[in-house]
């Protein structure tokens, strides 16, 4: 673990490991990219998020399906017919950080995987369609476009805090799929939807 300091406010920001690409001042909400040894270069400000139930909190310790995890950030996004929440969560065995998706009371696992192939630009992305990225072919449930509302925390990805994005979901061989058009890259996610007995909270 390492320490930084806000530039904004002064306050201590504890870089948790290796896999961190930005950070969320939780005192004053200033966004910094992590720039390794070099320092933070700041993004801007990022709105305090109001508190809905939930299962999970900031620190929150736990397993699931057997594997130990802590709760290191927290994003939340919204779209025309509401918002969902994203939790980064940090493994205890080292392994690079996941994150889990809340979403109406559902979970879902998601882990990133890098972009090997060309993909159909956002306009092209039609529900009921099929579209092809890497080994998958993904049937597309649901495009929409979204907005980040606000984070807190530590994050393995830069997240946009500012504009729209497009975005798209849907399966492909038992998995669920999802991609986001960021405004500088593409991101594309693999996740497995989680049983309520699947998450054990310390």
């Amino acid at each position: 673990m390492k320490t930084m300091n806000c530039e904004s406010c002064g306050a201590p920001l504890e870089i948790e490991n290796q896999f961190i690409r930005s950070v969320t001042c939780q005192f004053c909400g200033s966004s910094y990219i992590v720039k390794g040894d070099d320092g933070l270069d700041m993004k801007g400000k990022t709105a305090s998020l109001a508190d809905y139930p939930s299962r999970l909190s900031m620190g929150q310790t736990g397993t699931i399906k057997g594997k130990g995890f802590s709760v290191m950030g927290r994003v939340r996004y919204s779209y025309d017919e509401g918002f969902w929440e994203e939790w980064q969560i940090n493994w205890d065995d080292g392994s690079p950080p996941d994150w889990l998706e809340e979403d109406e009371g559902y979970w879902t696992l998601y882990r990133r995987e890098r972009v090997r192939s060309a993909i159909s630009p956002y306009e092209d992305i039609r529900v009921g369609g099929t579209v092809a990225v890497n080994k998958y072919n993904v049937f597309v449930t649901e495009k929409r476009e979204g907005q980040m509302m606000g984070s807190e925390g530590q994050f393995s990805s830069v997240l946009p805090i500012q504009g729209t994005f497009g975005f798209f979901s849907g399966n492909a061989d038992g998995k669920i799929v999802s991609i986001n058009y960021w405004e500088d890259e593409i991101e594309l996610s693999v996740g497995e939807d989680l049983e309520h007995s699947d998450m054990v909270l310390s």
